[in-house]
């Protein structure tokens, strides 16, 4: 339902073949709904909650991580601790999801795939929301490639302004800035590149004035200065 009425396909061709490309690909935002009725709070009475916008997505659900785990326990590896065991059961006998742990793993693995930024997640006391960005937003923030043979017929009319290459650093700030509370190691898995760089960079943007940590490294956020 959610492909069909609220998001739009980029269409294109292949010979005569229409192909259509959604913005999330189907496997990780189908795991991530799965993910949602597995570990939700259904004491609550609050319906999972999906909101489309042009330039994201969001899966709100009201659920708590298990007892001493925080986000870094929830986006690394890990074992499996579903919030209603029964349902992650039946769902397992169905073939709909695997009961050790793989889910948000598989989130990643499919996004990458599709090229496309891992969706961030964020960790509430008593609810988790986790946001997906469309490929729009990725162009902004990920190193443009750029391509090796370039066409031999250059259209009539160009882009005023070509689009300048987004540094590490930026793409650090641009995150953060969406995803306040985010870690090191989500930091690392978001972006492709190591924990010592990203640690590196973040002390740089600190030390121009450009973010700030607030509360300790486990409980606090960034805070966007400029």
């Amino acid at each position: 339902m959610v492909y069909f009425k609220y998001l739009k396909a980029k269409i294109s061709y292949v010979g005569i073949q229409r192909e259509e490309r959604y913005p999330f690909p189907r496997e990780a935002l189908r795991e991530a709904v799965l993910n949602a009725v597995v570990h939700k709070d259904y004491s609550s009475c609050i319906p999972i909650q999906v909101s489309v916008y042009d330039d994201k997505l969001y899966i709100g659900n009201c659920g708590q991580l298990p007892e001493t785990w925080t986000l870094d326990n929830l986006i690394g590896k890990h074992v499996s601790k579903p919030f209603n065991p029964n349902i992650a059961n039946t769902f397992f006998r169905l073939g709909y999801i695997e009961t050790w742990g793989r889910g948000i793993e598989k989130i990643f693995s499919a996004c990458a795939a599709d090229g496309i930024l891992a969706p961030g997640y964020t960790v509430h006391p008593r609810d988790i929301m986790l946001k997906f960005t469309t490929p729009e937003d990725r162009i902004i923030r990920t190193l443009g490639k750029v391509p090796e043979k370039v066409p031999e017929k250059v259209p009539e009319k160009v882009p005023e302004k070509v689009p300048e290459k987004v540094s590490l650093e930026n793409r650090i700030f641009q995150y953060l800035g969406d995803n306040p509370y985010s870690t090191g190691i989500e930091l690392s898995q978001q972006l492709g590149v190591s924990r010592k760089t990203v640690t590196i960079k973040l002390r740089k943007l600190k030390e121009t004035g450009r973010i700030k940590r607030i509360g300790s490294d486990k409980k606090g956020h960034w805070q966007i200065i400029g």
